[in-house]
């Protein structure tokens, strides 16, 4: 359970993970507590953004707008998590792996949707000497 009391965090480092906004806060807290785990000695944690069986990132309408918000809650915690886990000389031995389901089709479904696409995926790894 203390791996995720934030209390002794710093200010400095909260506001790397942006805890301190709202838009990033709850993404923040998720990638804050695997930065903790990981120092715990955690081999593996998974983390899903949004909630329900899809996430927040299954867009069949409304792609544009639905994307620029997630993006807007995940990249600040994310960029944190890298950059905090390499402060810390962790990022060596971690490997960050960030996937998603399934890709998208290239054509539009709807007006300003995409379909599901089985061989298209989106995937970008860090750490772990892989070769940036």
């Amino acid at each position: 359970p203390e791996a995720l009391k934030f209390d002794d965090e710093d200010a400095a480092t909260k506001k790397l993970y942006g805890i301190d906004d709202p838009v990033t806060r709850p993404f923040g807290m998720q990638m804050l507590a695997c930065r903790r785990f990981v120092e715990k000695g955690v081999r593996f944690i998974q983390v899903q953004h949004g909630a329900g069986g899809a996430g927040a990132w299954d867009a069949h309408g409304g792609l544009k707008a639905n994307h620029t918000a997630n993006a807007k809650q995940v990249d600040k915690p994310i960029a944190g998590l890298l950059t905090d886990l390499k402060r810390r000389g962790l990022l060596d031995e971690t490997i960050v792996l960030f996937a998603t389901e399934f890709g998208r089709t290239p054509g539009t479904q709807g007006t300003d949707g995409r379909d599901h696409h089985i061989y298209g995926f989106s995937v970008w790894m860090a750490g772990g000497g892989v070769k940036g």
